[in-house]
């Protein structure tokens, strides 16, 4: 879902651009101008509200899957309340996240009989990497851009300067936000994979 508003985001914010260059070019009127760059707008709002309710969701699997380790003793570090808490500390940087799964993953592994010890198992490398799309670079693109979406606040032109300035950064934030998804479904379909292999709810 948020790879295909990322893709769709592009789209948009090309045919903003095009806008925004024609009312600094005074080929349009400021109302014109609005109308036709309201897409645009709308599609930030939507890979905001996409990219909550992905968390969400992520949150309750990632508890479940602790619980589960649990009641397997099979606990480790992060107790389960971690997959949902450390989302917020630090805010931004999901360093407790990915410890989370890192510990997820090795404790998921069904080749370890219940009872034997699966800390010195090794962790997936999509975990490092997938701290890496979804959190390192998104940051560092967020420190270091000036805002590159819309502003309510702003007038006309001002919005349309924003939005030429902003293209750069919006057509790599698509492309972050793409290869991250692909690295989480790849985690996540791995992580349930062995899970269930674990509680014996697939076979190997």
């Amino acid at each position: 879902m948020t790879a295909t508003l990322a893709l769709v985001s592009i789209a948009t914010s090309r045919a903003a651009r095009d806008d925004a260059q024609d009312l600094v070019d005074g080929t349009i009127g400021a109302e014109e101008f609005v109308e036709q760059a309201a897409p645009y707008l709308l599609m930030s709002v939507v890979q905001g509200v996409a990219t909550i309710a992905t968390a969400v969701v992520t949150m309750i699997w990632m508890f479940r899957i602790a619980r589960n380790h649990r009641t397997l003793h099979r606990g480790g570090t992060w107790a389960p309340g971690w997959a949902i808490g450390g989302w917020f500390l630090p805010p931004l940087l999901f360093i407790i996240p990915t410890l989370v799964f890192r510990e997820l993953w090795k404790a998921s592994d069904p080749d370890v009989p219940i009872g034997d010890d699966w800390r010195a198992n090794r962790a997936s490398p999509l975990i490092p990497l997938w701290f890496v799309l979804y959190s390192l670079l998104p940051l560092g693109l967020l420190v270091g851009q000036n805002a590159g979406g819309l502003s309510l606040g702003a007038s006309e032109e001002d919005m349309a300067r924003q939005v030429l300035d902003g293209q750069g950064t919006t057509v790599v934030n698509a492309a972050v936000s793409v290869a991250a998804a692909i690295v989480y479904i790849l985690l996540v379909r791995g992580l349930t994979h062995r899970h269930r292999r674990l509680t014996g709810e697939a076979r190997s």
